[in-house]
């Protein structure tokens, strides 16, 4: 034992206590001896220093051995205490042994001195143990984790009461088994490879791994293992100690949360999470549908706060909605148009909701996004067909009643007058039902989808549709030499009504010319112009400014215009005619 040792040796003659001291300094390693005299001055020398052993005489004046190892015993209960006395006997061994002195020695040569030196460091050495013992064990139950150790040959020297707990064994059962006993032979072989890393050179001091301890009932209970070798010297190795923990709550909520943040990832809605608490709101989380609906990835998303979203078409209205309930820490939902990362334009269906504490605080918002792109465009549609019916319904009602009164009111005539003009004057009327009739299913079909465009020359399809129409003594001049995308026979009959409409209004000598313009094309004529009191309504079913006509062509015109999604406008041309300009008509890409 190379730490020192402090013994106090007590005992009313000096010469003893000289010799014995010269002893204990010859066969201990590093001893230092405080010798006194008297019972009374040991225990002032207890009070003032701390010793790791006492010798004492039996036989001394005013007390005795045994008296006084009852002194040291009520202050210092674990102290190693050795009798060594000249008066021996069997009877005052029994009464020392039985009172729990450390040792008992008679007075003797040489050999009794050396047994002295061995017991006294034996005791303290085994006080010393017993005392690190303690401290760890307070440390152990302390943690109550499960502890256990494991000797050289790999059997248990020691587990704890949580151990035997963990495992449903007792820990007679487990110590003096192996592993084997509540691991499986996967989890053996990971041990002692751990522990072949502790033991090299350049592995870590403590190996910290998982494994699935299986108890005598019950499935296996996972597990995290902290183990390290034994304190050792030299190359003896001496076992290994580890402490368990029980992590299956730990990995319960571990796959609580994985299987959370899978339905979050893999929901058929983008889903954010936001932190109120840094700078700006940023988002600290976005969900695959997120990615797939925007295009931004989420390096370019996580951090920075959603309006990236926004563009210049974005209604000020709902963004503001959704920042004051921000601001009120309340939900909310609104309909946002918003631009992907390639500048697409989509409609986002925004709903956000606070995350509060326990405390009530708003932790995070998680915000709810769904492209409803198709839904807004099936809405204005529809909006776009209720307007179409109840267009139809008014020239039902209105264009269509006229000459079928006159029809009716003609036929009535003819049959009590008998005269043959009145059944002329009714099939004039039946015509012009006929005409509205064929002219407002043209304007239905005209409302529908076109088809898929293809690149189209204007002077080709203005020349065709010029061949189809009765132009008297018209003229037509085109300056166009541009190709646009378009559906070739719904562009045709957008130039044939275009066409028809100027030789109704401006008469057969009219001059038409068609030509080009930055977004789309033109058609214009040296006519009248533009009658004041349609100016306003010239795109509406059934308004004309002649007489007889159905009014219905510059309606079919817009419907067409408006399938292809482009915009048509009347404005007075520079000789004082009508203009129509059609624009937002794309163009065929450039050759690569």
């Amino acid at each position: 034992m190379s730490e020192r040792i402090d013994v106090l040796h007590v005992d009313d003659d000096p010469s003893v206590l000289d010799l014995t001291e010269a002893y204990l300094e010859r066969e201990l390693e590093s001893v230092a001896v405080t010798s006194v005299t008297e019972p009374s001055t040991a225990l002032d020398a207890l009070e003032a220093k701390q010793f790791d052993c006492v010798v004492s005489d039996y036989d001394m004046p005013g007390t005795d051995g045994l008296e006084l190892f009852e002194a040291v015993h009520t202050d210092h209960r674990k102290l190693p205490f050795v009798l060594y006395t000249g008066k021996g006997s069997e009877e005052i061994a029994s009464q020392a042994l039985n009172a729990g002195v450390t040792g008992y020695f008679q007075k003797g040569g040489p050999e009794q001195l050396r047994r002295l030196a061995n017991r006294v460091e034996q005791a303290v050495a085994e006080h010393r143990t017993r005392e690190i013992a303690d401290r760890y064990s307070t440390v152990i139950d302390a943690l109550g984790y499960p502890v256990y150790v494991v000797d050289e040959t790999g059997v248990f020297r020691f587990v704890n009461e949580p151990f035997a707990e963990l495992t449903g064994y007792d820990r007679e059962e487990i110590i003096g088994s192996k592993p084997e006993l509540i691991k499986d032979a996967a989890a053996v072989d990971e041990a002692e490879r751990r522990l072949g890393r502790v033991l090299s050179s350049s592995g870590p001091d403590v190996e910290r791994f998982s494994v699935d301890i299986v108890p005598k009932e019950g499935d296996p209970i996972p597990c995290r293992d902290h183990m390290a070798a034994l304190p050792y010297e030299g190359t003896s190795f001496e076992g290994s100690v580890g402490i368990l923990r029980n992590v299956s709550d730990e990995r319960a909520r571990r796959e609580e949360l994985e299987t959370k943040t899978r339905a979050l990832d893999e929901a058929p809605v983008g889903i954010t999470i936001t932190d109120p608490a840094l700078q700006d709101n940023p988002m600290v989380y976005v969900n695959d549908r997120f990615v797939e609906m925007t295009g931004y990835g989420r390096g370019d998303a996580v951090g920075v706060n959603c309006r990236f979203l926004q563009g210049d078409d974005t209604d000020p209205a709902p963004v503001a909605r959704l920042r004051e309930a921000i601001n009120a820490q309340e939900p909310e939902s609104v309909e946002l148009l918003n631009y992907r990362k390639d500048g697409t334009p989509f409609w986002n269906r925004v709903s956000i909701a606070p995350i509060c504490d326990d405390d009530g605080s708003v932790s995070e918002w998680v915000g709810f996004q769904e492209d409803i792109t198709a839904f807004k465009q099936r809405e204005t549609a529809l909006e776009h067909q209720n307007e179409r019916l109840d267009a139809f319904a008014s020239i039902v009602s209105h264009d269509l009643r006229n000459p079928l009164n006159v029809a009716q009111g003609r036929v009535d005539l003819a049959r009590t007058t008998e005269e043959p003009s009145h059944l002329d004057a009714a099939a004039d009327a039946l015509d012009r039902i006929e005409s509205i009739v064929e002219h407002t299913l043209t304007l239905a079909r005209e409302g529908e989808t076109v088809g898929d465009p293809e690149p189209v020359a204007i002077a080709e399809v203005a020349a065709d549709s010029w061949e189809t129409v009765d132009t008297g003594s018209a003229s037509l001049s085109v300056e166009s030499d541009d190709e646009i995308m378009a559906d070739p026979d719904r562009l045709r009959n957008l130039f044939e009504n275009l066409v028809r409409n100027s030789v109704e209004h401006a008469g057969e000598e009219v001059r038409i010319c068609v030509g080009d313009l930055s977004d789309g094309f033109y058609l214009e004529d040296d006519g009248p112009g533009i009658p004041e009191p349609v100016r306003d309504a010239l795109f509406e079913p059934g308004e004309s400014g002649v007489d007889g006509n159905t009014g219905f062509g510059l309606a079919i015109v817009q419907e067409i215009a408006t399938a292809h999604g482009w915009t048509v406008e009347a404005v007075d041309a520079v000789d004082g005619g009508a203009r129509f300009e059609i624009r937002g008509v794309g163009r065929p890409p450039s050759p690569a």
